[in-house]
């Protein structure tokens, strides 16, 4: 763990799931000193990097840095507070599979917003790059040394990056498209559905969880 313990953090976003969800679980793992502020939009869109949300502040020592991008706030936190592989290739592993997370959910909104003779076209490709996702997170957790976790035995940035992504589609894109969340719980497996499961159990994460919504209450025993 890099940073110090007179480091506080300031998480801004919206008041809803999107994109800082990692972000709130990574800050809540490390134990961190941190606080959310949600800005007036678009009223002070102008005063973020370029204007765009999640931001991360960071106060150190009389100090304060700046940085935006939520999967770049996210690798930044992982390393920072030691959820990140120290070794190259293992981290690389990790990020390789946030950055194809990312791809589909830039996939979701293509199909949402297509029209005409595209709109099918983009439907059969997210659901073909999704398909090949859950195929890939269940290739990674049978080689795991623990079903709990993606990468080893405890706690790593991929398996904070996993849960934020289904999260994201079972319980918070529904607001854009109501089917969503039945569409993706149809693709899961009953062994991706027990690490979600376990990740929500992580006693590192109670905080968040005891003040937010959990998937523990949307899977039921069909599912597994």
């Amino acid at each position: 763990m890099l940073s110090g313990s007179d480091t506080v953090y300031v998480l801004r976003y919206f008041d809803v799931i999107g994109r800082a969800e990692g972000c709130r679980l990574l800050l809540t793992a490390a134990n961190a000193s941190w606080t959310e502020e949600h800005p007036e939009w678009p009223a002070e869109k102008a005063n973020q990097p370029f204007e765009r949300l999640p931001v991360l502040v960071e106060r150190s020592n009389g100090n304060e840095w700046i940085l935006c991008e939520s999967l770049t706030i996210e690798r930044y936190l992982a390393r920072v507070f030691g959820f990140m592989p120290t070794d190259l290739k293992q981290a690389a592993l990790q990020e390789q599979m946030a950055d194809q997370q990312a791809d589909l959910l830039s996939a979701f909104f293509a199909q949402l917003t297509a029209t005409g003779d595209m709109k099918p076209k983009q439907i059969d490709e997210f659901n073909t790059l999704f398909d090949r996702m859950v195929k890939e997170h269940g290739r990674i957790l049978s080689r795991s040394s623990s079903k709990q976790h993606l990468f080893g035995d405890h706690l790593s940035y991929a398996d904070i990056s996993l849960y934020a992504f289904y999260k994201l589609f079972i319980v918070y894109l529904k607001c854009y498209q109501s089917d969503i969340a039945e569409i993706v719980k149809s693709k899961l497996t009953p062994k991706i559905i027990n690490l979600i499961l376990s990740i929500e159990k992580e006693p590192q994460l109670a905080p968040h969880f005891s003040k937010c919504d959990t998937m523990a209450a949307i899977f039921t025993a069909k599912d597994f």
